[in-house]
């Protein structure tokens, strides 16, 4: 008959498994040194718990700036920020300032770069656009702007104190036994306990939350839940705004309220809206930066990016268009002609004037009714260019 295992001991046993295999997720999602992550997991393994202990004096990486110069991690991508632009000027004489400026910020998840040595600067007043496709690095430069994130290297200047951030994250979630009101209510007073009570409905009815203040935010669709979001981020009267995604979740209705309420609070705040929805950037940005596998490759004023675009129009005519489509391929000023849909064709041209010039005359050749012809030149096109 075995000696029975005392209980003591398997809860000794459990605990130590847990803290091992903890240690060995840790290691897997960390950036290490001195040894190779496989000759750590050996290490922790076979010498636990001194190996666990070696592992976390020495081997493990936090995030600190001096771990990798920003040029080393370009270097390691191969990647280089294309176009920058200086300061933007105000009246003669007068450079209007940064509220947001980033020097060199890099930062490297193991071996993946989120964030290239990018130089961001954002002007006091201004409305800017961060936009790229998903996982470009949007949400990982607001979550460092905001202090949630420390970067692997680079400077981050701010023209305002932390707590003069509002910040809005892509997915917020909430207490669901708390109602909206209790909710913005905590954030003001964790921001500005010097508003009144007042502004807390204030708020809930400037996002469109004023007939469910009293409901408990457990039942909230998701939509709902970026519309509370909000509220928190702007109850406490922050000078500069970290908008991400603000809109995604909302139905066309939603969006066109908030992207008013952006407008509006464009007058008297800086918002850095994140996005890869650029019908919102082109409604109400006044500034632009492309981010994509997280370089930035074009930083300045909207116009400027739109003007740097191909030439492009659209032609909705009435009737088959093939023989018209190819009359305009063999002219020498166009560059690409597309059929999006049945009796609808968009060109890009290298020459604008002549393209305005010619388009009627070869739709009356062909003796089509014309429908319209307008400039076709939006961001989207911009932005595919510039990325592709």
């Amino acid at each position: 008959m075995g000696t029975e295992v005392p209980g003591a001991v398997w809860i000794v046993v459990a605990v130590a498994a847990a803290i091992g295999i903890a240690a060995l997720v840790d290691l897997v999602r960390s950036d290490v040194r001195l040894l190779p992550k496989w000759a750590w997991a050996i290490l922790i393994l076979a010498s636990f718990p001194l190996g666990l202990i070696l592992y976390v004096a020495l081997g493990r990486v936090v995030d600190r700036p001096e771990d990798m110069p920003a040029a080393e991690a370009a270097e390691h991508t191969g990647w280089r920020p294309v176009i920058f632009t200086p300061p933007e000027q105000g009246p003669p004489g007068e450079v209007v300032e940064a509220v947001i400026a980033t020097s060199g910020l890099t930062k490297m998840y193991g071996d993946t770069v989120a964030l290239a040595d990018v130089d961001l600067q954002v002007p006091r007043g201004r409305t800017y656009g961060l936009i790229g496709p998903n996982g470009a690095g949007k949400t990982t430069m607001l979550s460092i702007l905001a202090g949630l994130r420390r970067p692997t290297s680079g400077t981050v200047d701010l023209g305002v104190s932390r707590q003069s951030l509002g910040v809005l994250v892509d997915t917020p979630l909430f207490d669901p036994w708390l109602t909206a009101r209790e909710v913005v209510d905590l954030a003001r007073n964790l921001t500005n306990p010097q508003l009144p009570d007042s502004r807390t409905e204030q708020i809930l009815t400037e996002v469109g939350l004023a007939e469910v203040v009293d409901r408990r935010v457990g039942g909230f669709s998701r939509g709902m839940l970026q519309r509370l979001g909000l509220a928190g981020c702007l109850v406490g009267d922050p000078e500069v705004l970290l908008l991400d995604e603000p809109s995604s979740a909302l139905d066309p209705a939603g969006r066109r309220e908030v992207l008013d309420l952006v407008g509006r609070l464009a007058h008297h705040k800086t918002v850095v809206l994140s996005t890869h929805i650029l019908a919102d950037v082109q409604q109400v940005c006044e500034m632009v930066g492309v981010i994509d596998r997280g370089r930035l490759l074009y930083q300045g004023q909207l116009t400027d990016l739109l003007a740097r675009t191909s030439t492009a129009y659209s032609v909705h005519v009435r009737g088959p268009v093939n023989a018209l489509a190819d009359a305009l391929r063999a002219e020498p000023w166009t560059s690409e002609v597309t059929e999006p849909a049945p009796g609808r064709l968009r060109l890009v041209v290298s020459d604008a004037g002549r393209a305005e010039a010619e388009v009627p005359r070869l739709i009356g050749e062909h003796r089509l009714p014309l429908v319209s012809f307008n400039p076709a030149t939006d961001l989207e096109t911009a932005f595919l260019e510039l990325t592709s």
